[in-house]
């Protein structure tokens, strides 16, 4: 055992040879000042052990004392050292100068790399992301999980983090991503061995696994009934193991998120005085090492078999309960005393009784034992990724690296013979596909440039255009103000019953305000003044991208959601933002009216508590006191519903019309009118540029809509007329009469777009007085999601609208949908899907996925994007949540209903005609094929974009072009994407091979004379 023998001097002695090592401790110096004896170790012999304790090594509290270490984990390519502490700050360190005790400290690269303190509490667990170490996992108490990623563009320009006195920061680790989900402090975090999923653990017994890509949250296990403070991934990635509080161990299955086995016999006389269970799996898979056991009433590490999951064999030697173990990362040849050899594992055990064990899984007695190393408990501990080096921390602050020298563990095997004897349980190596060709490294190496072009690109490059689109969802129908305050009426209501009518409201009464828009800017945000004269500025919920909107009420139909355009195009806005409407009409019965019947007018709510009609004032006796007329101001006059048309009595789909108002401005079109409420006097419109007035109309009926732009205006009346005028006030054609009043009215270049109370949308060619689609009904558009079953709320409205200019219309509805029409067709086709939201694409597509493809990906500037940011504010939470819970049952589902998704947004970019979408999510489709190694869409894909490479193969019907975009020069941008996967290397020369054989006759032949 080792035991102290002086402040700067440690013995160590071997178990095994029973020889005596004595080394300087590297922390200390003598009294007289001498230098650090250097340690050689090649001339120790093989079974020695060097161990000292870097006191530089440290976190400090406010006192300047030493705080409490919790974690440390090392880097998979061991360069760094991150270590979590009470002090609330994670720190990362050189392990060059930790490996080695000889460095010259003054000379070398510094000890101290960063510093992060973002953390509002004490550090519980740090873990490197799996084999690239590209994130790091920071837990703690604050309930918060932190991912950290290394900033290269700032490399250079570190700066000292506030508080710390460590230095300035040599490199820069910044926040990527903060997850909150836990309720209680985060004990442990762990990754899976391919880093598709992250693990936390907490105190509120729970388990969250994070998706390793998106981190978006995937499942949340609550099986446990007691504090879960140790984590562990199978390297097979069948299981998962947790061990907790509640005195039991649990084996997870990664396939359903399922308990596969509970194991509790040798935990039952454990103790709840350990601050961790820091358990840990084998690397060949066939055991697990836990803590804080106990056999016959000895505190033990106790061993469970993979084959039975029965915890047999225990770790006997410790004197207080087991607080952390830590398996080797690697295997190891040994040959015992008969001359037998195998394949051993080795795992180290640390315990409250300050003690140290080092543990040969061939050997019934550790080969290392150490006694007091810490002043206090172990914490945890690591293993470097070549099995050398073994680090610890306590909770007296420190920590001990205890270095191995070649061949004191044995000849480790090679990685393959580990993954052989992984195979046994099923394990599958990804991506150990050797490359058969120059192509395929030609192809890799063409990625790489491609990947840091585009990279370039993304920060070089202004903003691209919308491709030709003048949308509400950027541009409100009006930017001013109303005479009146807005009412908050659904604009479309799908009914199939005679619903209740609306009650009378009175315009001096509060009205229900519409649910508040949300912009990203600061001035959304509320701030109130509390009783002590300070600012309180309420937290603007932002979401992760996979529920709800921004500050959208769940509830509302009419919930939307504002982005301001990074291109200047305005903001997120729909042309039934600034228009008051009316309830849909309710008053006509089930089986209509007689024919005679013209027309139907509602009831207006009483004003001042006297029941008045809002139809036009009569003149006479009957109106007035002793035969005189009393004629009510026009500015004074409430606004009144309007009148509904007859087509109502056998629609089933019936809109909110725009009410009855005295003024509408409408600035951007240069528009206004001046109604008359009582129709005591004409109707008035005025077109108006730079202030001054163009022309002037008087109109039979009041106004309810207007909008233009340079090439005309268009007005639409309470009788359902349409007025279409020049810039110069000249009426371009003959009233237009609709079936019924409008709702909505847009417009976008020479195309003109209507959409009626009864739920018929029109597009117009106004200049060539063409029609694009005539009297289309958007029924099929307000059908209630299938899981709904409250008849109030499944009720769905249109959120937003606007036209192409193509002509052809753009919508969304509450239930989170976005709709056009295919005019080949002749069909409304859905391009947005709140179906898609578990898809890894749908909210925010990741920047760091595979290839790093995220520049490629519409970071919401084309029109499908923002149809998709449009449609998302209008989603009910109900749909988002439905469409989760059914796709977090399977993987498989999941990857599905991403490469679904990729396909229709491809789809989607096509029937909308833009082209910088199609060929951006064609990219992703094709980095997503390669990721799900999918041979036959891949092999499918490529056949679709080279065609026919006989002779005259293009008479087959095949298109050289889509959206303006050669398809073979696509193919030749997209097989550099599968190259990533190696396994797919054939096709891609197959492919490569093919486009030279079809571009290589026209390089050759000679030009015409």
């Amino acid at each position: 055992m080792l035991e102290h023998s002086s402040d700067t001097e440690m013995r160590v002695d071997n178990l095994d040879s029973e020889k005596h090592i004595n080394s300087q401790d590297s922390g200390s110096s003598s009294d007289e000042g001498e230098p650090m004896v250097e340690f050689d170790q090649s001339n120790l012999p093989p079974s020695a052990m060097h161990i000292y304790k870097p006191d530089w090594v440290c976190h400090l509290d406010e006192k300047g004392k030493r705080a409490p270490i919790y974690s440390l984990h090392v880097h998979p390519d061991g360069t760094r050292l991150a270590t979590g502490a009470q002090d609330g700050k994670v720190k990362i360190w050189n392990m060059e100068t930790l490996a080695n005790p000889n460095i010259d400290i003054t000379t070398e690269p510094s000890k101290h790399l960063c510093t992060m303190s973002v953390h509002n509490g004490a550090v519980l667990c740090v873990k490197w992301s799996s084999e690239d170490g590209k994130y790091l996992a920071t837990g703690s108490d604050d309930m918060i999980v932190m991912i950290w990623q290394l900033d290269r563009s700032s490399e250079s320009w570190g700066g000292a983090t506030f508080g710390s006195n460590d230095g300035p920061n040599v490199e820069t680790w910044r926040g990527y991503k903060r997850l909150s989900g836990h309720e209680s402090d985060v004990t442990d975090v762990s990754w899976s061995p391919d880093n598709k999923y992250l693990a936390s653990a907490g105190l509120d017994s729970k388990i969250i696994i994070w998706d390793g890509k998106s981190f978006d949250r995937i499942i949340t296990l609550d099986k446990h009934s007691g504090f879960v403070k140790g984590l562990t991934w199978d390297p097979v990635g069948k299981y998962m193991a947790s061990q907790s509080d509640d005195k039991t161990v649990r084996i997870w299955r990664i396939s359903d998120w399922q308990v596969e086995v509970l194991i509790e016999k040798p935990y039952q006389d454990s103790t709840g005085t350990t601050f961790f269970r820091r358990l840990s799996w084998s690397p060949e898979g066939g055991h697990i090492v836990t803590a804080n056991a106990f056999s016959n009433d000895k505190p033990v590490a106790a061993v469970i078999s993979r084959d039975n999951w029965n915890a047999d064999i225990s770790l006997v030697g410790h004197d207080a309960p087991v607080e952390v173990v830590s398996f080797n990362p690697l295997l190891y040849r040994y040959i015992d005393s008969k001359g037998n050899s195998g394949l051993t594992s080795i795992v180290a055990v640390g315990s409250q009784d300050r003690g140290l064990t080092v543990w040969k899984t061939s050997d019934p007695r550790p080969f290392v034992g150490i006694k007091e190393l810490f002043e206090h408990s172990f914490l945890d501990m690591c293993w470097t990724p070549d099995g050398k080096t073994l680090l610890a921390c306590s909770y007296d602050g420190s920590v001990i690296v205890l270095i191995f020298p070649t061949g004191a563990l044995g000849e480790a095997v090679p990685v393959e013979e580990r993954h052989r004897m992984l195979a046994k349980y099923g394990y599958e190596r990804q991506g150990a596909v050797m490359a058969e060709t120059a192509l395929q490294l030609q192809m890799e190496e063409k990625l790489k440039d491609s990947t840091a072009q585009s990279r370039m690109d993304a920060l070089m490059q202004p903003d691209v255009s919308m491709e030709g689109v003048t949308s509400t969802f950027d541009k409100p129908s009006d930017p001013s103000v109303f005479t009146e305050p807005v009412s908050s009426q659904p604009l479309a209501l799908s009914s199939t019953s005679t619903a209740a009518p609306a009650p009378p409201s009175s315009p001096s009464s509060t009205a229900q305000p519409r649910p508040p828009q949300v912009n990203l800017v600061a001035s959304q945000q509320q701030v109130t003044i509390t009783s002590d004269g300070k600012k309180r500025i309420k937290p603007l919920f932002l979401g992760n991208g996979m529920g709800m909107g921004m500050g959208m009420a769940p509830s509302s139909p009419m919930a939307r959601l504002q982005i301001q355009s990074p291109g200047g195009y305005g903001s997120v806005v729909s042309a039934t933002d600034r228009v008051e409407r009316g309830e849909p009409s309710t008053s006509i019965p089930e089986g209509g009216f007689p024919t005679v019947v013209v027309g139907t007018k509602r009831k207006d709510a009483p004003a001042s508590g006297n029941v008045s009609s809002g139809a036009p004032a009569k003149r006479g006796p009957d109106n007035g006191v002793k035969g005189k007329t009393v004629v009510q101001k026009e500015e004074e006059a409430p606004p009144r519903n309007a009148v509904s048309s007859p087509l109502l009595a056998v629609s089933r789909v019936r809109l909110g019309v725009p009410r009855v108002r005295a003024n509408i401005t409408r600035n951007r079109a240069g528009l206004e009118c001046h109604n008359s409420i009582t129709g005591a006097k004409p109707n008035k419109v005025i077109y108006s540029q730079k202030g001054s007035p163009v022309w002037v109309d008087y109109l039979p009926s009041p106004v309810l809509l207007m909008t233009g732009n340079s090439q005309f205006s268009a007005v639409t009346c309470e009788d359902g007329g349409l007025y279409i005028y020049s810039p110069s006030g000249r009426r371009l054609m003959p009233c237009i009469q609709l079936e019924a009043a409008a709702t909505l009215l847009e417009c976008d270049s020479e195309y003109l777009l209507c959409l009626t109370s009864c739920g018929l949308v029109s597009t117009w060619n106004v200049i060539q007085q063409v029609a694009i689609l005539s009297s289309v009904s958007i029924s099929p558009l307000l059908q209630p999601t299938v899981h709904e079953v409250d008849a109030a709320s499944s009720s769905v409205s249109i959120t937003s609208a606007t036209v192409r200019q193509n002509g052809l219309p753009l919508l969304t509805t509450s239930a989170g949908h976005g709709y056009t029409y295919h005019e080949g067709m002749k069909v409304w086709v859905k391009v947005v899907d709140p179906w898609f939201a578990k898809s890894s694409f749908f909210s925010e597509p990741p920047r760091d996925a595979p290839g790093d493809f995220g520049s490629f990906v519409p970071q919401r500037k084309g029109v499908l994007a923002q149809l998709q940011s449009a449609a998302m504010a209008g989603r009910l939470e109900k749909d988002v949540s439905f469409a989760q819970g059914l796709l977090t049952v399977d993987d498989t589902v999941q990857s599905a209903v991403t490469l679904t998704y990729l396909e229709n947004q491809i789809a989607s970019a096509q029937v909308l005609g833009s082209p910088v979408e199609f060929k951006r999510w064609l990219r992703c489709y094709a980095q997503q094929l390669a990721h799900e190694s999918s041979v036959a869409r891949v092999e499918e894909l490529c056949k679709y974009l080279l065609g026919p490479v006989y002779q005259g193969g293009e008479r087959s019907g095949w298109q050289v072009t889509i959206l303006g975009h050669q398809k073979r020069e696509l193919l030749r941008e997209l097989l550099p994407v599968l190259s990533s996967n190696r396994s797919l290397q054939r096709i891609v020369k197959e492919y490569q091979s093919g486009l030279d054989m079809v571009t290589k006759p026209a390089l050759d032949s000679p030009k015409a004379t």
